[in-house]
């Protein structure tokens, strides 16, 4: 079972006023916590979340973001 705030967090990302989203969860830094991003990213999690050490990191995971944001699928 997933601690309250996690299964809270979920379920706003899936619920998006009934219309078809696909969720990418990116986090940032030591602290974020995978469980809650893979709880509200969109199937398939290993290609919808996407951890980075600190913002200076970003640039290494533009392309995906890029491929997963705009693909629509």
């Amino acid at each position: 079972m997933m601690p309250l705030q996690v299964e809270a967090t979920r379920l706003k990302g899936v619920t998006s006023g009934g219309m078809a989203t696909k969720v990418v969860a990116l986090g940032v830094g030591g602290g974020v916590n995978r469980t809650e991003l893979q709880g509200i990213a969109s199937p398939p999690q290993n290609r919808t979340v996407i951890l980075v050490q600190d913002f200076s990191s970003l640039t290494t995971v533009e392309e995906q973001l890029r491929i997963e944001m705009c693909s629509g699928k």
